[in-house]
């Protein structure tokens, strides 16, 4: 399933959710967020999101505006925005469709949520670091953004 996200995808998920571009294509590479989010949330919904960062950016608004702008009450793309970044965030999304059939689509959209670099963490059973890591101190924050 996995679909080539456009590059916007990246600077829009980038806002949204306070994470470097980097990262969400190391993200992305593991668990493909942007081709599941399309498919299970809509790819109506998704193209009316990135349209309506795309018009705000190509206007020369700053990314807190458009952050802002997306996010307003009344945003025709908030619900969107909102689901876009809970999908990053804890891997879980559920259809545009109404219904509450929230879940998890894989293993690596778990593993590879943003809440456990936030949190600087990683989810039971999944670590790449080594044995004893957590008898050190943490990297600095910035480096899990």
């Amino acid at each position: 399933m996995t679909a080539t996200p456009p590059s916007d995808f990246f600077e829009l998920s980038a806002i949204l959710t306070g994470f470097r571009v980097r990262t969400l294509r190391l993200a992305q590479q593991d668990a493909d967020f942007y081709g599941v989010f399309e498919k299970v949330y809509g790819s109506a919904q998704l193209g009316d999101l990135m349209a309506f960062y795309t018009a705000r950016r190509q206007a020369g608004s700053a990314a807190q505006q458009i952050g802002e702008a997306i996010l307003a009450d009344g945003s025709p793309v908030a619900e969107t925005a909102r689901a876009l970044m809970v999908f990053w965030y804890l891997g879980q999304i559920a259809p545009h469709d109404g219904s509450e059939d929230l879940h998890i689509p894989s293993a690596n959209h778990y593993a590879q949520a943003l809440a456990w670099r936030a949190v600087q963490a990683h989810p039971t059973g999944v670590s790449t670091l080594r044995f004893g890591y957590w008898a050190t101190p943490p990297a600095p924050f910035d480096d899990y953004l």
